[in-house]
């Protein structure tokens, strides 16, 4: 039963939240003239009961691990009950929503908010005392080495990643300004990651930019986390050949995961046969369509949806489907509970995911000493999307796509290029530079073309060190550095295995840990269909005779 309850506890987090906790940091070996102040996503944990608790987001693994037997069977029980007896029966499923609201919220209490988007005031969750405590030794303490610079993670900002990124720009404005007054600097920079470039936004937008030098954007969030964005709005789907991608990447970057060729090879049988697609469009027809709504809005809410943080990377286009998806039709009586929630990512929405952008664009405007803030965006790609929304083949590094994470290029998909006829317009308009070795994508419609650089066979969590170095190098620059200013091209090639940057070039730019081929894997003619069939049946057999092998070496050792 333990493992049923893990199981919707994966639910949980390929429905309603991110796994960008999950991340992998190397040091950076450059060092700043000014104060770097470090500001990443969730990874940070949350302390509970007195700090003697905490939580982070991998942990959600081990959450059904820690519950007594009798306590995880019971709410295996509870949920499985008015599934089968009265959804799946009479079609009623209102006992069902409720049965997960109610025993996956439990799992979750002790780091839950309320309806309102705050910490409950019976609830003592937040950064706890360690990380309260280096805030208040870094606002009172200039933290520059012998030589009198300054490390990337020096000033590091501690927040509480769960609560709305306006309430939170207000700490790092405060965080800030004492950081100036400890350091004797006018201004600092900040390098922001993932989750944290929603507060970064947040605190430009309302304090403006006049204390920044520089920023360093990885791996934006704010325009939207494709999956998450797509999955709240209904955008939900099981991509089998995806499934088998993100396996592949997988195994590359978590050196004890593995999964056996057998299954991978099943999945892409049944995918490329066509038996997920029935499969998947009978459960729309007969179980999906009827609860949808329902099973969404419980997850939701009983796990990481009433933490504002998250709906901040619901994109503007998906915003109003959400909030359907999550709290029902205006009037109805979730959306009275929540109305105080409700406002709080509205707010955030109209004021600053609408004006993404703009806010961007003011950091290129001169400030009262003449001097414009630095920029530097890191944008990731060629690994596989979380394979959970009808297109598995948008180009990205597993949680946000690549058109997104760099304000706006223009992209393939992971099957095929940018067409020759595109390419060659772009080329007579002047923008051929902008158009990537491997011809899946144009910078030159990106918000900033010439400070955007792009890492492909990077994923969303890992932080490499040369990537660190070019961001600092750019923030803390006496003028705002371009891609010509660096021996890496616009377009670069992440060796994971050597820890290594490359140019991208024609020669070394596929270093996908996986093929997509589109006449395999969408076929269109029957031709086509038939050569999947039998490429995947191959495929299939070949990977059941190796497994027989081995079991017979084996048994005779």
């Amino acid at each position: 039963m333990k493992k049923i309850i893990s199981v919707l506890l994966a639910l949980c987090i390929i429905f309603v939240s991110t796994p960008f906790a999950l991340a992998y940091y190397t040091e950076p070996t450059v060092t700043c003239d000014d104060p770097v102040i470090y500001i990443g996503g969730d990874s940070d944990r949350i302390y509970y009961n007195n700090d003697t608790q905490s939580f982070r987001i991998d942990d959600i693994f081990g959450l059904a691990e820690g519950a007594e037997d009798n306590k995880v069977t019971e709410a295996a029980f509870n949920i499985l009950k008015p599934f089968i007896l009265e959804g799946i029966a009479f079609g009623k499923w209102d006992n069902y929503y409720a049965a997960v609201e109610k025993e996956i919220g439990e799992m979750f209490e002790p780091i839950m908010l309320d309806k309102n988007g705050n910490v409950p005031e019976d609830s003592d969750s937040g950064i706890g005392k360690e990380a309260t405590a280096a805030n208040q030794w870094a606002m009172t303490h200039n933290l520059a080495d012998r030589n009198g610079k300054y490390s990337e993670k020096a000033y590091k900002f501690n927040y509480d990643w769960r609560l709305d990124p306006i309430e939170l720009a207000d700490n790092l404005h405060e965080y800030i300004e004492a950081v100036k007054t400890a350091t004797g600097h006018s201004k600092v920079s900040i390098d922001c990651k993932c989750l944290g470039t929603n507060v970064v936004l947040a605190y430009i937008q309302k304090y403006g930019a006049g204390s920044l030098k520089g920023v360093g954007i990885d791996v934006a969030t704010s325009n939207g986390a494709d999956f998450l964005s797509g999955i709240l709005s209904g955008d939900f789907g099981i991509d089998g050949n995806s499934v088998v991608r993100l396996i592949s990447d997988i195994e590359v970057f978590e050196d004890d995961f593995s999964v056996s060729p057998i299954v991978t090879s099943t999945i892409e049988l049944l995918a490329n046969t066509g038996v997920l697609d029935t499969l998947s469009a009978v459960a729309r027809k007969t179980i999906y369509d009827k609860i949808e709504y329902g099973i969404i809005s419980a997850l939701a809410t009983s796990t990481f949806l009433t933490m504002p943080c998250y709906w901040a990377l619901v994109s503007t286009e998906d915003f109003d489907d959400a909030l359907v998806y999550v709290f029902g039709e205006e009037g109805s009586k979730k959306r009275e509970e929540y109305a105080g929630l409700i406002d709080k990512i509205t707010v955030y929405n109209e004021t600053i995911k609408k004006n993404v952008d703009d806010i961007l664009l003011s950091l290129k405007e001169p400030a009262s000493d003449g001097k414009t803030v630095n920029l530097c965006i890191i944008s990731k790609y060629g690994t596989q999307m979380v394979p959970m929304l009808k297109d598995g083949s948008i180009l990205g590094d597993q949680y946000v796509s690549a058109k997104n994470s760099s304000f706006g290029a223009t992209t393939s998909t992971v099957y095929d290029t940018l067409s020759d006829e595109y390419i060659a317009q772009r080329e007579a308009a002047g923008f051929g530079k902008y158009i990537s070795p491997d011809k899946q994508i144009d910078a030159s419609t990106c918000l900033f073309p010439d400070y955007t650089w792009f890492i492909k066979g990077c994923s969303h969590g890992f932080y490499s060190t040369q990537e660190r170095d070019l961001i600092l190098s750019v923030i803390d620059a006496d003028r705002q550095l371009e891609i010509g200013d660096f021996e890496w091209t616009q377009f670069i090639v992440f060796d994971y295995e050597n820890q290594t940057f490359e140019p991208m070039t024609e020669d070394n730019c596929h270093n996908e840990n996986w093929e997509a081929d589109k006449d395999i894997e969408k076929p269109q003619s029957k031709s086509q269909r038939l050569r999947s069939l039998i490429l995947s049946l191959i495929k299939w057999l070949k990977s059941i005779f190796v497994a027989l092998t081995k079991s017979f070496e084996t048994g005779a050792k």
